[in-house]
């Protein structure tokens, strides 16, 4: 049986996107990404909550192996956001940190972990033991 779920993936990465293109927008209209700033840590939490929910509803939707399509869902958003922001940080002259990029990929995964594991807590039993029904 294939484990990733291709419509469970894009409810997902759709779900985060929502919450996070938004919340990232705001904070970049804001300045909270100044180096005087430590404003970018309001913004910091809306964002990991964004990958949990999009990985929650992935592995809500997922008919086998929620963990690994919500987690992959929380990927998939970090990295369309991450590639824009990667662009717009090239075309402006900005510095790219690979470690911070490393290490925002890490949280965005370990979010959308934490997204399904909630989701498969919140099963019911029945489903969780038999996903096919």
């Amino acid at each position: 049986m294939d484990v990733l779920d291709r419509r469970a993936l894009i409810a997902g990465t759709l779900t985060a996107l929502a919450v996070i293109v938004p919340v990232t927008l705001l904070g970049e209209l804001v300045g909270a990404g100044d180096e005087d700033t430590n404003l970018v840590f309001a913004f910091l939490v809306p964002v990991l909550i964004g990958f949990g929910a999009g990985a929650y509803v992935a592995a809500r939707r997922a008919v086998a192996g929620p963990l690994t399509n919500g987690a992959l869902a929380a990927v998939a958003a970090f990295a369309l956001v991450q590639g824009l922001g990667l662009v717009r940080r090239l075309v402006a002259g900005e510095p790219i940190s690979l470690a911070s990029i490393a290490f925002a990929a890490l949280l965005a995964y370990s979010c959308g972990l934490v997204g399904a594991v909630i989701a498969t807590r919140r099963r019911p039993s029945s489903a969780r033991r038999h996903p096919l029904r």
